[in-house]
């Protein structure tokens, strides 16, 4: 299947990657971008990025380096899967365990989203970001396959394996709210836009991404979020003003000390930084940063 058709084929149901969205429990798509994606208001093939250029690349990587430290053979599946009973449920998944009832999901993940994330230390462990446990809990659903790996590179040297069996009662409740997802698919019914997503305004500028040139009168609801960020913005600036200010303070009584010392414990530190030519123009400038002071042992 060739690329269009493929996204044709996705705008008829919901993916193991839009499941997380359709609960609205994604940290990266808000329910109202994935119906508008849906229903064919916003194109979903956004430009690929590096990381998601590599993420391509590393998953046949990943699966290879699964199949060899397992020992087992894996079937890369190269189809778009519907549910039989529930229509709007397809799957992609990456890979099939040749010989068990195992599905694979490849993941090529930072260290800093490893060591600060959702993931789990344990190997084994079920403990994995929501977006993707949803996913392969989707995946399950679709497939009929009682347990899915997650195959984890990372940093980009270290295979960590994570195992998700099926759960009825997280079933259920995955099939009945993307089914209500879904009736606002297929009846145009708008969900809620979510103005406090960080994805918010980058959404709105891709609904809304030229001008016609004519001129609307907004409402008095638009003229209350008019002042409440220009309020926003005043106590921002007053803010910015009032750091400036306590930072100047800061560097007039060190002048040029090194090291300061607060009577509190920690202390700010001052020093020359001069920045090569090869990586910007070379400049010069005084970095003055509070360094915390050390937690005591206990």
């Amino acid at each position: 299947m060739d690329r269009e058709k493929w996204l044709a084929e996705r705008r008829t149901g919901i993916g193991g990657s839009d499941c997380a969205a359709a609960l609205a429990l994604s940290s990266y798509k808000s329910p109202y971008q994935l119906w508008a994606e849906k229903r064919g208001l916003l194109e979903d093939d956004e430009p690929e990025t590096e990381r998601m250029a590599f993420g391509k690349v590393m998953e046949a990587v990943i699966a290879d380096r699964y199949a060899v430290t397992r020992g087992v053979r894996v079937r890369r599946s190269n189809q778009i899967l519907r549910h039989p009973k529930y229509p709007w449920m397809i799957a992609n998944i990456d890979r099939r365990i040749e010989g068990e009832r195992r599905g694979l999901e490849c993941k090529n993940v930072d260290v800093f989203a490893h060591r600060y994330g959702e993931w789990g230390n344990e190997e084994g462990s079920d403990e994995v970001p929501i977006e993707y446990a949803l996913q392969v809990v989707h995946y399950m659903i679709v497939t009929d396959l009682p347990v899915f790996d997650i195959a984890a590179c990372i940093g980009g040297n270290r295979l960590q394996v994570y195992t998700i069996e099926r759960d009825a009662e997280l079933e259920e409740l995955v099939i009945d709210s993307e089914a209500q997802f879904w009736q606002k698919v297929e009846t145009g019914e708008e969900p809620e836009f979510e103005y406090e997503a960080s994805s918010a305004i980058g959404l709105l500028k891709r609904m809304h991404p030229g001008s016609d040139g004519t001129t609307i009168e907004l409402d008095e609801g638009i003229q209350h979020w008019h002042e409440v960020r220009l309020d926003c913005a005043e106590h921002i600036r007053r803010y910015t003003d009032a750091q400036d200010a306590a930072s100047a303070h800061i560097l007039e009584a060190m002048g040029n000390a090194a090291i300061g010392m607060l009577p509190s414990g920690g202390h700010y530190r001052r020093k020359e930084i001069v920045r090569k030519r090869h990586t910007v123009e070379e400049t010069k400038y005084i970095d003055c940063r509070f360094i915390k002071p050390k937690e005591p042992k206990e």
